[in-house]
């Protein structure tokens, strides 16, 4: 009976990868927070002047709405007048990032995760009249079929369950002279249990395997709204 129940928990993980390989329906990626809207094609500079030169004067980000489901925050370059809108979304942990030059104009779109600095989809420049000027793609589908919320579940089921999950970025991993596409998943081990230690995961991103874990000194910090 014990290995028949071993061997039923081996098929049920299988499954699973095989259907994160199949269908990308846990990724999110029709969510709005990945969709620029129309009214975010431009800043609205009137409106916002007061705080424009407020940000400018303390070269510090400025906070324009934090409630439980988003945290949107306003940020400009001193040397360009450059704008840098930020919204997070609190529940899917992903970031909207809309760049506007001087004039209010759209010049770049992009999305990450709070927990990386890797573009999740695609990264978008703009021409000063809206048009696209280059657009390139950072999902990757070929070279990464599991996508960054595959590759979290998977260790989410995996990592100890006192353990946060505070990292994630891509990453090309070479094991007796092959080389894996991978999700490198870091999480932060309880203070009470390693001090200054964390767990990272490789996860395969062709398979959903976990090719590679252990135990790091390196414990990158966590978001924090």
């Amino acid at each position: 009976m014990r290995k028949l129940v071993i061997f039923c928990m081996v098929l049920v993980g299988c499954d699973t990868y095989k259907s994160y390989l199949i269908n990308d329906d846990l990724c999110n990626f029709d969510d709005p927070i990945f969709t620029l809207k129309e009214e975010e094609k431009s800043f609205d500079m009137v409106k916002y002047r007061s705080t424009i030169d407020s940000i400018l004067n303390v070269r510090e980000r400025c906070v324009l709405l934090n409630n439980e489901q988003q945290y949107v925050d306003l940020y400009v370059w001193s040397h360009n007048k450059a704008i840098i809108k930020t919204v997070k979304n609190k529940k899917n942990k992903i970031i909207k990032s809309i760049g506007y030059d001087s004039l209010g104009r759209i010049r770049s779109f992009s999305n990450e995760h709070i927990y990386s600095s890797d573009y999740l989809q695609k990264k978008i420049h703009y021409y000063p009249d809206g048009s696209v000027e280059k657009f390139k793609d950072y999902r990757k589908a070929d070279k990464y079929p599991i996508c960054y919320k595959e590759a979290l579940a998977i260790v989410a089921r995996k990592k100890r369950r006192k353990d946060s999950i505070t990292r994630l970025h891509k990453a090309v991993y070479k094991r007796g002279g092959k080389k894996y596409f991978v999700w490198d998943v870091h999480t932060k081990i309880p203070k009470r249990f390693g001090k200054g230690q964390s767990r990272y995961y490789k996860v395969d991103a062709q398979t959903g395997k976990i090719l590679l874990k252990g135990i790091t000194r390196v414990v990158p910090a966590e978001f924090k709204y």
